[in-house]
């Protein structure tokens, strides 16, 4: 018995389900605009109909308008942005801490080279007599 068209879409439907849930790992992610590239999936998988009616229903570029009219997308797409820029100030802060460490343990070895060369000259001493005239 052949698959029925809703047994199909339904199958489809999974796998877009499964493949926007990998989301950087899909091959159908676009890095450079941060979506899921719709429209070649659904050509990918012989899928033509069903992406022109959701072309009637969202408008063209499908990927950029189907996108655009989903909450969920944006916040998404929000919480990545402060994902990200909460990366970018732990970095930072790392960096300020790794340059602090650093001038810290210059810091210490200028004091031990001081306290070193200081402890040496203490031992230093100086002997009576010398030539003789």
């Amino acid at each position: 018995m052949a698959p029925t068209n809703e047994t199909r879409d339904q199958q489809l439907l999974l796998e877009l389900s499964h493949a926007i849930g990998e989301w950087e790992n899909s091959p159908y992610y676009l890095a450079e605009e941060e979506i899921f590239d719709l429209e070649s999936f659904l050509l990918d998988h012989n899928a033509r109909e069903l992406k022109l009616e959701l072309e009637s229903i969202y408008g063209t570029p499908l990927n950029h308008k189907f996108w655009s009219s989903f909450l969920a997308y944006h916040r998404l797409k929000r919480a990545r942005q402060e994902i990200r820029d909460q990366d970018d100030q732990q970095e930072e802060k790392r960096q300020r801490y790794l340059q602090a460490v650093e001038e810290e343990k210059k810091a210490w070895q200028k004091w031990l080279k001081e306290w070193f060369h200081q402890h040496r000259r203490q031992q230093i001493r100086v002997l009576p007599g010398g030539k003789k005239p």
